[in-house]
């Protein structure tokens, strides 16, 4: 299932995904050589990732959105209305058990 979204939005994304996928990949194998050390290659793939979110045009960001549209994948709005029903339930609870 991860890899089958990976692949979607790769596509969504276009050739700067694949760059960036690249970008990783030799990080890592920096980091498996001994070139990099474990902290050194995190910060680095910290930044390349930054640098991939600051780059993402407005299609890109639309194409995105369709494909976790299209698979059903819950948006932050969704799961902060979760968690808040989920408080107040949480409340309600204690209220009956403090009133009982």
């Amino acid at each position: 299932m991860l890899e089958d979204i990976r692949k979607a939005l790769l596509i969504g994304v276009g050739s700067t995904a694949i760059a960036f996928d690249k970008a990783v990949e030799q990080v890592d194998k920096l980091v498996s050589r001994g070139k990099l050390t474990v902290s050194e290659g995190k910060k680095l793939t910290e930044e390349l990732i930054q640098k991939k979110n600051s780059t993402l045009t407005s299609q890109d960001k639309e194409t995105l959105e369709a494909v976790l549209l299209e698979m059903n994948v819950a948006q932050r709005q969704d799961i902060d209305d979760l968690e808040e029903k989920v408080k107040e339930l949480e409340r309600k609870l204690d209220n009956k058990s403090t009133d009982a």
